[in-house]
């Protein structure tokens, strides 16, 4: 009698006509004079005119809802299957012939089961067309409470019409909903795991395929379901059945070989090759658990980088979101210590990160851990890890592919933690399923304009690390700011002059000294150093005895635009300090643009050369003349070898003379 169309509330005309609430032609008549609001006219045969019930006079409203006592807004929210209840001739012929493993049909073996699922599947279809009605009536309808509703009245169908539809369906509205899933919407669930029509059919029958699936054959399923291709079951089943003429293999449902391959026993073995190591470990990697309670501050750091999920406009307007963030953690509290803000992720933005957090610190961890990049497994970075750690503490980096790096699961909430600040959120890993963890393009691109510049970037990055040290901890009633301050006994803090030293790091082998200068390369970038003397100038006596000679250089990568420091290694391998080398001066060269100091520097550092060249040659002249040797006393012995009375240059000569040459030399000289 009553139902909702387009959200409102309506009467049917001829329920009203029945009743004697008001004739038919009365009705027409007062909805010609607009007394009356008409909902939807008469359509074909079994549609009925509907009527606004609002719309109706008072009398009318009287007669319904108090002589008869009819209450239309509990009338309405009764479903009445009658009217939607009719045969379905393709669910009868699937249930009827489906076959058992013996060869026979289900028909054959049990009708009423036929008869059961067939009247299953037109009650699951009634409540599909009741939905799809409901659903463009009033698509903000409360879903559970029309569960609710639909499983009242499947449950209060009348007996009469169970005869004809002997269903058997669950009365609770969630399982009533998983089976319609399943069933008419192939949608599978934890509760209904076959999908279509057979999900209908008790386990009890499907469950006999299984029996014929042997060894060689569960290998064979094992193996096409694996290969990285992704075949779906019915794909799978296809194969199957293709091949039986050749592998003699018996007929097998798609059901049997779903049921089969989902078992948990074969699902480990064709997880990881279908799915990845990392679907793998999800599903079936053990872990340990490690006891957290025992921690306290800087018992564990750990380091690791990651892009910070943020888009902003680079220096001509274009949208860009290449920032990297290392950032060093305090695994027991949660509290960042230490990062470094760049466009790179390699050694020193380890060392950035790092040094803030011993500054902040000012204490050692007794564990640091970091991934397997590059960067970390460098000589000079692995020594420096090593000064880091307390005494009796180590370090170590996670194996690759392990899911023990505890900065992963801190950078994740990080990041949802930044979602919720960050109007320029560009989303976070691709892997992420969740729409939170998307971004909204098309809002950033509407206000490109207002997107922050990069040193904003950096600004509002700052921000988040103090609210997210300042916000609750995840496990205890504090701050993580409160709980890296709490106070321990095992804490082993740094003194001040050991804080600065251990961040010098050493280059891995000796580098030449050129007669030019010291030349370095760090993180990309070319340095170029020199000794001076106390004065400022360039160190001749450091030059005279270092250039050309292998040193072990030293540096401290926040001062590389300053100074760095130069080693020599004695016999035993030991380093020896030799000299700290300053940034190499830098000269201009045009006149206009010359200072008078800069003019002087450079007629100084130019002088260099002739310098030493004159130094280097009065050193050898003093040494010969302490030593009695001369040019002259060279030239002298020359000279004397080729003169006349040198009987022996004579002797030598015969050979390269002509006949009467020789003749005559002979003469001349007496051979001996």
């Amino acid at each position: 009698m009553f139902e909702y169309y387009n959200n409102t509330l309506c009467v049917k005309g001829n329920s009203l006509a029945e009743l004697g609430v008001v004739t038919l032609s009365s009705l027409k008549v007062l909805t010609h004079r607009g007394k009356i609001k008409k909902a939807r006219s008469a359509r074909g045969l079994g549609s009925c005119a509907l009527y606004v019930y609002a719309s109706l006079p008072d009398r009318f409203k009287n007669i319904i809802e108090h002589e008869l006592g009819i209450n239309p807004y509990e009338e309405s929210s009764v479903i009445k299957f009658s009217d939607y209840l009719k045969a379905d001739e393709t669910a009868l012929a699937y249930f009827s012939n489906y076959e058992l493993e013996d060869g026979r049909y289900l028909s054959e073996a049990n009708s009423e089961a036929v008869e059961e699922y067939t009247a299953n599947a037109c009650v699951l279809n009634a409540i599909h067309s009741v939905i799809e009605k409901i659903f463009k009536a009033n698509p903000r309808i409360n879903k559970a409470e029309l569960w609710e509703k639909l499983a009242k009245s499947v449950e209060n169908i009348d007996a009469d019409l169970r005869s004809y539809y002997p269903f058997n369906l669950p009365t609770n509205p969630r399982a009533l909903r998983a089976k319609y899933e399943a069933c008419i919407l192939e949608v599978p669930n934890e509760r209904y795991k076959r999908p279509g029509l057979e999900g209908l059919i008790h386990d009890n029958w499907c469950n006999k395929h299984s029996q014929v699936i042997t060894e060689t054959i569960g290998k064979w399923l094992i193996v096409q379901y694996g290969m990285p291709v992704k075949r779906s079951i019915p794909e799978i089943h296809q194969i199957y059945e293709n091949s039986r003429s050749l592998t003699g293999f018996p007929r097998l449902s798609e059901s049997s070989i779903y049921n089969f391959l989902m078992k948990p026993e074969n699902e480990r073995i064709w997880k990881e090759q279908r799915e990845g190591k990392d679907e793998y470990e999800k599903r079936f990697g053990h872990t340990i658990k490690k006891n957290k309670d025992v921690l306290f501050p800087n018992a564990h750091w750990a380091i690791d980088g990651t892009k910070l999920d943020a888009v902003y406009q680079d220096e001509n307007g274009k949208m860009v979101a290449d920032r990297n963030i290392d950032v060093v953690w305090d695994v027991h509290s949660e509290t960042i210590l230490g990062f470094s803000f760049s466009d790179t992720e390699n050694h020193t933005d380890h060392f950035v990160a790092l040094r803030m957090a011993v500054n902040k610190a000012c204490a050692k961890p007794y564990l640091f851990t970091y991934d397997a990049q590059s960067g970390h497994r460098t000589k000079k970075m692995q020594e420096l890890y090593s000064n880091i750690v307390a005494t009796g503490g180590t370090h170590y980096h996670h194996k690759v592919g392990r899911k023990s790096n505890p900065a992963e699961g801190l950078f994740h909430r990080l990041q949802q933690f930044a979602r919720s600040r960050f109007w320029f959120f560009d989303g976070q890993s691709i892997k992420s399923k969740q729409d939170l963890s998307k971004a909204n393009f098309d809002f950033i691109k509407k206000y490109k304009k207002a997107l922050p510049t990069r040193e904003e970037l950096y600004k509002h990055w700052l921000v988040l690390v103090n609210e997210w040290n300042n916000a609750k901890h995840s496990r205890y009633n504090k701050t993580r700011s409160e709980v890296y301050n709490t106070k321990s006994e095992f804490t082993q803090e740094l003194d001040p002059l050991e804080q600065i030293s251990m961040f010098w790091l050493n280059e891995t082998k000796p580098k030449k000294y050129y007669p030019h200068g010291m030349p370095l390369t760090v993180g990309g970038i070319d340095y170029d150093f020199e000794v001076l003397d106390g004065s400022g100038n360039i160190d001749l006596e450091f030059r005279r005895k270092y250039v050309n000679t292998k040193l072990i250089v030293s540096y401290d990568p926040e001062y590389l635009d300053q100074y760095i420091k130069l080693y020599e290694l004695n016999e035993k391998g030991q380093k020896v300090f030799v000299a700290y080398a300053e940034k190499k001066r830098e000269h201009i060269q045009i006149p206009k643009l010359l200072t008078e100091i800069g003019s002087e520097k450079m007629r100084q550092d130019l002088l260099v050369k002739e310098e030493e060249r004159l130094r280097d040659n009065n050193t050898y002249q003093e040494f010969a003349k302490e030593l009695g040797l001369s040019v002259e006393d060279l030239i002298d012995e020359q000279n004397e070898r080729i003169s006349d009375n040198n009987w022996e240059l004579k002797a030598k000569l015969v050979a390269y003379g002509t006949k009467e040459e020789q003749i005559q030399t002979n003469r001349k000289v007496k051979i001996m």
